[in-house]
């Protein structure tokens, strides 16, 4: 029987928090890199509780030829001037994929309003070999804007040659989610999901929570998700659960269930 070798259709390299680098054969792209230590130096948040616990596993000076940044809301740890200012400097024609407020934060740094798209959800829109369309996410709210049309939290579903990804952002559970994911697909295949759940103590250290381990894998199964990646539970010493949590919930509700937990800088290649 001869063997045959499958060239990976997409290659993720995870960044840490909800932050990856994913590269096809046309193009390459980001979502919520946080490369730097800002939330700390910029007196948003203290020491002790959001000081990295890692340092950034690539450097900014090597993402070259990105041709897109996807952002999926204004939070420092997803929204970071000094990754963002530079990644712009270094590749110009960058495009900025992003909800309404992340907009006044992207011109404060001098980005041009031509480099920013603020898709309205639901809406397929096209780049050079990608697809995508925003999807509502509740972090804990909508915060629609007063007209009621624009929202402030985002996950993105994006069509990367036949790749369907699901990057979810900072979210909880809502009604009718699955149905505004699955829009235009029947399945995803890979989804990104946090997994880092929420609580009173961490709330009281201003961490707005996420979809805790048995919610992810919920909405993973109905998103009939070939390849679950868990995010946003490595970068903050007190905002963590347990892999074991997520992996005891696999095999009782579903061991059959493709998963794989990334370290920082560690590379995922998907072949559909």
């Amino acid at each position: 029987m001869k063997n045959e070798i499958t060239t990976p259709l997409v290659e993720f390299t995870f960044l840490g928090q909800d932050g990856f680098i994913i590269q096809t054969k046309d193009n390459g792209f980001l979502i919520d890199p946080y490369l730097s230590n800002y939330v700390v130096d910029s007196g948003i948040g203290s020491a002790e509780v959001f000081s990295r616990e890692f340092p950034a596993p690539v450097c900014i000076d090597e993402l070259k030829n990105i041709d897109t940044v996807f952002i999926t809301h204004d939070h420092a740890d997803h929204c970071d001037p000094e990754t963002l200012l530079p990644l712009y400097q270094k590749n110009p024609k960058i495009k900025f994929i992003c909800p309404k407020p992340v907009e006044n934060h992207l011109a404060s740094l001098g980005i041009s309003p031509q480099q920013i798209i603020i898709p309205k959800v639901a809406k397929v829109e096209h780049l050079p070999g990608l697809e995508y369309y925003a999807v509502p996410a509740a972090h804990y709210q909508f915060d629609l804007d007063a007209s009621g049309e624009d929202y402030s939290y985002f996950g993105f579903v994006i069509k990367a040659g036949e790749v369907w990804i699901y990057h979810a952002g900072d979210t909880i559970l809502y009604d009718g989610m699955v149905e505004q994911i699955l829009r235009y697909t029947s399945k995803i295949d890979v989804a990104c999901l946090p997994v880092n759940g929420r609580d009173g103590w961490r709330e009281r250290m201003d961490m707005i929570g996420n979809l805790d381990p048995s919610e992810s894998l919920e909405l993973a199964l109905r998103l009939k998700t070939d390849v679950l990646l868990p995010m946003h539970n490595d970068l903050f010493k007190y905002n963590h659960v347990s892999p074991a949590v997520l992996a005891d919930h696999l095999d009782r509700k579903a061991p059959r269930q493709k998963y794989h937990w990334l370290q920082p800088g560690e590379k995922y290649y998907y072949v559909k």
